[in-house]
């Protein structure tokens, strides 16, 4: 079973409903602008980097395993959205489970957002499985 493309990106946009499963890598504080040249957000360490930017804003840079992706992406995290990350990776630490990543419309926008899911049924829980499994062959 093939994920939809806007799940296996860099920058992953799942809709409403979806959930890509995450493994936490590390979290980046970055400045980040809008390049008309490349037509793409880029993320600096320094102010003195941002010329020619659009937009420029303090960002939380999270950078995580994509199960679906089976590689890294990122998530820009606003303020708000950063703080439910910590909530439910504090569970995550103290429960188990899994993260997933998804959005939710707030006032006429989506937001990221996270939960702690059950690992047992997940995608990754699958591929772990079938890994194993090619493995004792």
């Amino acid at each position: 079973m093939a994920a939809a493309s806007h799940l296996v990106k860099l920058f992953p946009k799942p809709e409403e409903g979806e959930a890509i499963p995450i493994q936490f890598i590390d979290i980046q504080e970055k400045l980040a602008g809008w390049s008309p040249e490349l037509k793409r957000s880029v993320y600096v360490d320094d102010f003195k980097e941002t010329d020619g930017l659009k937009r420029v804003r303090e960002v939380h840079l999270l950078r995580v395993y994509n199960w679906l992706l089976d590689g890294e992406s990122l998530i820009e995290l606003s303020d708000m959205e950063k703080a439910r990350f910590e909530e439910v990776m504090d569970m995550f630490i103290k429960d188990g489970g899994e993260i997933l990543f998804t959005r939710k419309r707030i006032g006429g926008r989506f937001v990221n957002y996270f939960i702690l899911g059950d690992e047992t049924r997940s995608l990754s829980s699958i591929k772990k499985h079938y890994l194993a499994e090619i493995m004792d062959h």
